[in-house]
């Protein structure tokens, strides 16, 4: 026998849905739901399909889904009537929330009116009074366990951030695995030192031996203490190609003005504009306020006074002054033109306090220094400093006397109490 499904879909402001697809459901004995009909809404909202599914042995529990933005959504679980021949939904009006269903409920069944039958039984009646209380039951318990839902989400979002807070396992098998090589590298060398020690007169040739590179060691540290560090190299290299590119400039400057001259002694101008002389101390006093913040950045430090010695050049009024575009512009101007002016700034607010700014330490990288270039990294940052030695492989032996694994992580932010951990690569030989 074929069963109508009706239905009219509007929206959240009560406008018709049209064109819509939409399909309905029947719950199975074992909890699952079953397609059982298909069809799409006309221009007003109206939905019509039919079922041609016997469904004696589904629960008397539908779902109707709609799709809207290309995704299927939950519509309505609860008809205002249904029969054998008609289920109908009634109006619909879709929103953001979803439908929850409940498919443990006791088994029923349909009420079947035969053909001519004009009125339902008085059984029938209570049934569907029974199950009218059943699905405002179901209702409630939907609220409930949404709230239970909304409880368990928050419980595991805490649960997530705490976890994602913690150290992961990897990391605290590394650190067991390092400590585990580190004692068994200790462990050999005690064992060295008493074989040495029971030996005759292998201790006296080792004790010299240890005393020749021990003399070795502080000849190539005074050498070391001697030469520049590559940065500074790098710093003097950047200084000499900055001087030589200026040295150019002014060179083609000289020639440009000496082929003027020797063309016809026409006398080269000079390039000048005027500045009033408070505009230069507001500028001046702006260049020393960026100049202290970034260095309270850097530092921890802060400018709170700054006195300005200037040589000057006033201008047809007294109170401009000239400003030069380039320094021969300026070197052609007599000595006995210039004047000198003076002023103090104070960058001290009134409400700031005097103690000095908290900047915050994070880990360099020292990965590849040597250990005096990474004490000399470290120096001010961190007071406790554990270091260690690892036996290198044969295939890495330049690596030797360099550090090769950090603890923390370069740019971590440091605390007081962290622990700096630094190992470094010994060869075979050492």
């Amino acid at each position: 026998m074929a069963t109508n499904i009706k239905a009219v879909l509007r929206d959240s402001n009560n406008k018709a849905l049209a064109n819509t697809d939409a399909q309905m459901f029947f719950y199975t004995m074992a909890g699952g739901i079953t397609l059982v009909a298909s069809g799409r809404s006309t221009t007003k909202g109206s939905l019509s399909m039919v079922s041609n599914t016997n469904f004696s042995g589904f629960l008397p529990r539908v779902l109707l889904k709609v799709k809207l933005n290309n995704n299927w959504v939950n519509a309505s679980n609860t008809p205002k009537t249904y029969s054998q021949q008609t289920i109908d939904f009634g109006t619909v009006q879709l929103s953001n929330e979803p439908v929850l269903t409940l498919a443990n409920t006791t088994l029923h069944t349909i009420p079947v009116i035969t053909a001519g039958s004009v009125a339902v039984s008085a059984a029938d009646t209570n049934k569907l009074k029974l199950l009218e209380r059943k699905n405002l039951q179901l209702t409630n318990d939907t609220k409930t366990l949404s709230e239970q839902l909304k409880s368990k989400e928050l419980a595991r979002k805490k649960l997530e951030t705490e976890l994602q807070s913690r150290p992961t396992l990897q990391m605290l098998n590394a650190e067991k695995s390092q400590i585990t090589s580190l004692k068994s590298q200790i462990k050999a060398r005690d064992d060295r030192i008493s074989l040495l020690e029971r030996g005759n007169g292998q201790l006296g040739e080792i004790s010299r031996q240890l005393e020749l590179k021990e003399q070795q060691r502080k000849l190539l540290e005074v050498e070391l203490n001697k030469r520049p560090t590559v940065e500074t190299l790098n710093i003097q290299k950047g200084l000499v190609a900055d001087l030589q590119s200026q040295l150019k400039l002014k060179d083609n400057r000289i020639g440009q003005l000496e082929g003027l001259v020797n063309s016809g002694g026409i006398a080269v101008p000079i390039k000048s504009k005027t500045v009033k002389s408070e505009d230069l101390i507001f500028s001046t006093s702006e260049a020393i306020s960026r100049a202290s913040t970034k260095l309270a950045q850097q530092g921890g430090y802060r400018i709170s006074k700054a006195s300005v010695d200037l040589k000057v050049v006033a201008a047809a009024n007294q109170t401009d002054l000239m400003l030069f575009e380039t320094a021969d512009d300026l070197a052609r101007i007599p000595s006995n033109c210039f004047g000198n002016v003076r002023f103090d700034i104070d960058l001290t607010d009134a409400g700031e306090s005097s103690e000095t700014v908290v900047v915050e330490l994070k880990m360099p990288e020292v990965t590849g220094y040597t250990r005096q270039l990474a004490e000399r990294k470290l120096d001010g940052v961190q007071d406790q400093v554990f270091w260690y030695e690892q036996q290198l492989s044969e295939k890495d032996p330049f690596s030797a006397g360099q550090i090769i694994s950090q603890h923390p992580k370069a740019n971590t932010p440091l605390q007081p109490d962290t622990q700096i951990i630094l190992i470094i690569g010994v060869g075979n030989g050492n």
